[in-house]
């Protein structure tokens, strides 16, 4: 017999770690864990100082991006008082339209500072802005005041701040465009590329020394402005062996308070931009801007009074006496020169006849001002615009109603499916527009349902008067029977009864299921009247099919005619001539 292999048996050790293992394992674990503290720590660091830095970028882009815009646009659309209302190396007040509607409010009176948060208000300036103070739209002379800007100017940090006049006081409101600023220099050149204020120190490098002030007199002449802006981290940075060290620039904001040179832990940058005005004026002794109310005039009004405000370079009015010229394109002015008042305002009326059914006049005005015993020329012009609605009076009927149109006579009229409609049951005129109305062009698509009956008719209305008197251009029914009817497009004189003016036979299919539309168009233009008629898929004939001439009216309405068959029309449609 094979013996069987020996069993081992292993001595099982109860009796756990030694001392020395449980301190090595625990050497071994601190260790390791300070390793990852420390990588926490060190990324926690570089995340708050990449956060910083990230922020302190944005505060110096932001400030940039600010006064670069507003100086740009400087003066745009001013009728009274300067772009630039104060400046000095360390605030800047600017004004123009930022909402481009034509009229300066409050808070597009902009003014960009820096001061310290919570510090004691140790400077004051005064701006004296013209806007919109009672909501009409216009900026008169007396709708000004004065309000007092406080800065605090203690040492850096320093907010950049956009500051704003209130409407209805004298107050302001302050609103932070940027944080931790450390310094900021805004320097001035005129139109000659010398440095602003005139007499200014200048540096080795032929830079402003601050501090200055532009003083009113200077203010139209900035042609450039520079801006710098120094932004430095919110806390230091938590390595402690960095240190940067450098020195503010002379007599600026940062050196106010504090000291020339900085030795710190905080990061900075230097953010700087070169910009101009856009918007000059185009003679610095003064301008001329015109106002018309209503700027639109709709029939039946036809006339809109002009405002002519004539300023002189510092945006105050000339006073009275300063006599203002006025030209237009389109109607008759009334009168056409008239003298300034104490504000230097001139008016006048501008009138409309309309001849047309829309038309845009050019009215310009000039004056002389006088500087130092010089005349010199300002010249403004802007549109004013007689429209009948839109200025192209159009109806689609999509809308579903028929408002607007007066119906008369005993037909019946609905709108349906985008179309207006014309029952059978009797005659019916249907009119729009305005009765001044002189000359324009017409148009109307138009379905008929079946055959008219002998002596009836559908058309468009022109120089409508009443009821009983009008033009007319329609189609006839000289041949009415189902199977093969005849018409004849028309001109009518219609004076309580039909005086046909001239006609030519047309054809004019009844709807079917294919939809065979026409459109019939007519003019009235002095004392010719002129019309066609076409299938809509066809091309719209260059001459007219059909002109006469008569001068029975001179003015009126538009509308359209039906008899008592049930015709259906749409795209209604009036064009100046």
């Amino acid at each position: 017999m094979k013996p069987l292999p020996k069993k081992n048996y292993w001595k099982m050790n109860e009796s756990g770690f030694t001392m020395a293992e449980l301190l090595v394992g625990t050497a071994v674990s601190l260790l390791l864990l300070g390793l990852v503290a420390g990588i926490i720590q060190s990324q926690t660091k570089t995340f708050q100082r990449q956060s910083q830095l990230g922020q302190m970028q944005a505060n110096g882009r932001a400030a940039v991006d600010f006064v670069t815009r507003s100086v740009q646009n400087a003066g745009y659309n001013i009728e009274r008082g300067q772009r630039f209302l104060a400046a000095s190396d360390h605030y800047l007040t600017m004004v123009f339209d930022d909402d481009n509607d034509g009229t300066i409010q409050n808070d597009e009176v902009m003014t960009y500072a820096v001061s310290t948060p919570q510090g004691a208000d140790n400077e004051t300036f005064v701006i004296s802005p013209f806007f919109d103070q009672d909501d009409d739209n216009q900026v008169d002379s007396t709708e000004t005041r004065d309000y007092d800007i406080s800065l605090s100017l203690t040492g850096p940090p320093f907010n950049f701040y956009r500051i704003t006049p209130n409407k209805g006081d004298n107050g302001v409101v302050q609103s932070t465009v940027a944080r931790n600023i450390d310094n900021v220099i805004i320097r001035y050149w005129d139109k000659d590329g010398n440095r602003l204020p005139t007499g200014v120190a200048l540096d080795a490098d032929g830079l402003p020394v601050p501090p200055y002030v532009i003083p009113d007199a200077e203010l139209n002449d900035i042609r450039g402005v520079d801006f710098e802006i120094v932004t430095r981290s919110r806390d230091e940075d938590p390595n402690t062996d960095y240190v940067n060290s450098g020195t503010y620039f002379a007599g600026s904001v940062a050196t106010q308070n504090s000291s020339d040179t900085y030795s710190d832990s905080y990061h900075r940058e230097t953010y700087a931009s070169n910009t101009s005005p856009r918007n000059l004026i185009t003679a610095p002794w003064g301008k001329i801007s015109l106002r018309a109310s209503p700027a639109t005039v709709s029939c039946p009004d036809n006339s809109t009074t002009i405002t002519a405000s004539v300023v002189d370079g510092d945006g105050v009015g000339v006073g009275a006496g300063i006599a203002v010229n006025f030209n237009a394109t389109e109607g008759t002015l009334s009168p056409a020169t008239n003298s300034t008042i104490g504000d230097g305002n001139a008016t006048t009326t501008l009138i409309y006849d309309w001849e047309s059914p829309s038309v845009t006049a050019t009215l310009s005005a000039s004056a002389l001002v006088d500087v130092a015993g010089e005349s010199y020329p300002v010249f403004n012009a802007i549109p004013v615009a007689f429209n009948s609605g839109n200025g192209i009076f159009t109806d689609d009927f999509n809308d579903g109603d028929s408002n607007g149109w007066l119906e008369e006579g005993a037909a019946n009229w609905n709108v349906a499916s985008g179309e207006y409609k014309s029952a059978s049951n009797n005659n019916g005129i249907s009119t729009n527009g305005c009765a001044s109305w002189q000359d324009y062009e017409a148009s109307i698509e138009i379905n008929r349902n079946g055959s008219l009956g002998a002596g009836e008719y559908v058309g468009l209305v022109l120089r409508y008067q009443d009821a009983s008197q009008q033009y007319q251009a329609r189609l006839y029914c000289t041949v009415c029977t189902n199977s093969n009817p005849q018409y004849d497009l028309q001109l009518v004189d219609y004076n309580s009864g039909d005086t046909v003016l001239t006609s030519t036979s047309v054809t004019f299919n009844k709807k079917q299921p294919g939809d065979v539309t026409y459109i019939l168009k007519a003019s009235v233009e002095g004392d010719t009247l002129n019309a066609k008629f076409w299938k809509k898929n066809d091309a719209e004939p260059v001459d007219w099919d059909i002109t006469a001439t008569d001068d029975s009216y001179t003015e009126g309405k538009i509308g359209i005619a039906v008899t008592t068959n049930t015709t259906f029309f749409d795209n209604v449609a009036v064009n100046p001539l």
